[in-house]
């Protein structure tokens, strides 16, 4: 795999770069998965897990004689590509769900561009699209595979072309990539970096993220300073009128 040919393993400071071997999975198990959740899988998908039944790679910062893990690119196996569904809330609980934050004043086409001015739809949970986990960022978001709706059409989502998007704490999306082969290929950039999703946000990164990004791929840093990837509204932005980002996973009421 062309993963395998671009490893930090140079780079200064890092250690124990650990590639988590994986055995194929088959054709009957991919025809098998789109049978049981009505989607078809992007040709560079299937060629993904033809070869690997899911990755992981991790590595590790010496500090002191000590080797502290820190960055790690992973793709679920097919056995854990799941849906993701909004949960709903018990008719006693406040909690809101996906389908709650989702705010009616948008229009259910608007969309978003991403880094390379691609652009895609929002998903939307009220447009009945399909979304499926690819990675939960060690509990700081989640990165999906998401079949969209074409809704002026009466074609089966079945044969819709799937995109990936980060879902962030704020259970807000945001677009990465029009394949997962170019999902990758951000992620090697990043080299894994913990919560390297929010430079692809209006919220930008935290503070620790940005500490380690300076220090491995301080020109990625650069360019989420300079703001090429703001929205227009990130000093107003607000979410449900009510928080609003700060530190990119954490929000005060305003």
């Amino acid at each position: 795999m062309y993963i395998t040919e671009n490893l930090p393993e140079k780079l200064p400071c890092i250690c124990n770069v650990t590639v988590v071997e994986k055995e194929p999975v088959d054709k009957v198990t991919i025809t098998s998965w789109e049978q049981r959740n009505a989607c078809i899988l992007p040709i560079d998908v299937k060629a993904f897990y033809l070869a690997t039944d899911g990755m992981q790679i991790r590595w590790s910062m010496k500090l002191k004689e000590e080797a502290v893990p820190v960055g790690m690119i992973e793709i679920n196996s097919m056995g854990k590509l799941r849906r993701v569904t909004p949960k709903m809330a018990s008719m006693h609980s406040g909690l809101p769900t996906l389908t709650d934050i989702e705010s009616d004043s948008e229009s259910s086409t608007s969309s978003e561009r991403n880094l390379l001015g691609e652009q895609a739809t929002k998903p939307k949970y009220s447009n009945k699209c399909k979304v499926f986990l690819l990675d939960s960022c060690q509990g700081n978001g989640k990165v999906c595979l998401v079949y969209p709706v074409k809704e002026d059409t009466i074609e089966p989502i079945s044969t819709t072309v799937p995109t990936v998007w980060f879902l962030d704490r704020a259970l807000e999306w945001h677009y990465l990539a029009s394949t997962m082969t170019s999902y990758l290929r951000l992620s090697l950039v990043h080299l894994g970096l913990p919560q390297w999703q929010y430079t692809l946000t209006p919220w930008g990164l935290p503070t620790r993220a940005k500490q380690l990004m300076s220090i491995f791929v301080p020109e990625r840093l650069t360019i989420d300073i300079l703001g090429r990837f703001e929205s227009s509204s990130h000093s107003s932005c607000a979410i449900n009128g009510k928080y609003r980002p700060s530190g990119g996973t954490r929000y005060k009421k305003v």
